[in-house]
């Protein structure tokens, strides 16, 4: 599409949807990416969580923070991406290649050596936690954004992302056992 077909002008500015979504996107393919386990998925995820977005633009501009009424429709598709995903698939799911970045966060800070076998005990302690750590811990460690971007996905301040990442990694901790 033109530019003058997706721009809108709230109070004089202008902002356009492609900017828009070119400066978020990467963490919305992240963190569908993260939780899908499969690049086309995700892919997918993003493309009709664009649609939807650019549905209702007008008013997701106007909002106070539009990076998080993007975020919360992303994270709808993946909701719904992730149970049309369960009704096909089998038990077992493959551990993710980010999985080794959060074991190399958690090693660095307990100065940990690599066990065998970690990855899967790892994922399943990622997976148990609640929506917003392990988007913390997503955005954070896999992606490395800044916490002033993060908070801005999650409506909250960056104080409270560093207090989240941390109690997401005492949650980690303590799902394996203390070994970290």
């Amino acid at each position: 599409m033109a530019e003058s077909e997706w721009a809108v002008r709230p109070n004089g500015l202008r902002l356009t949807f492609d900017a828009f979504c070119e400066t978020h996107e990467r963490a919305w393919f992240g963190i569908a990416r993260a939780r899908l386990c499969d690049d086309d998925a995700a892919r997918d995820v993003v493309k009709r969580m664009k649609d939807r977005l650019w549905q209702q633009w007008p008013p997701v501009l106007r909002s106070q923070v539009p990076a998080f009424r993007a975020w919360a429709l992303v994270k709808e598709e993946i909701g719904a991406a992730l149970a049309e995903k369960m009704m096909k698939a089998d038990d077992h799911l493959p551990v993710p290649d980010w999985v080794t970045v959060v074991r190399e966060v958690l090693e660095l800070a307990e100065d940990r050596a690599e066990d065998q076998g970690v990855d899967e005990a790892l994922y399943a302690a990622i997976r148990g936690l609640s929506e917003r750590r392990h988007d913390v811990v997503i955005l954070r460690y896999l992606l490395k954004l800044p916490d002033s971007t993060i908070a801005e996905y999650l409506d909250t301040t960056a104080t409270n992302i560093r207090f989240t990442a941390c109690q997401a990694l005492a949650r980690i901790r303590r799902e394996l056992g203390g070994e970290w």
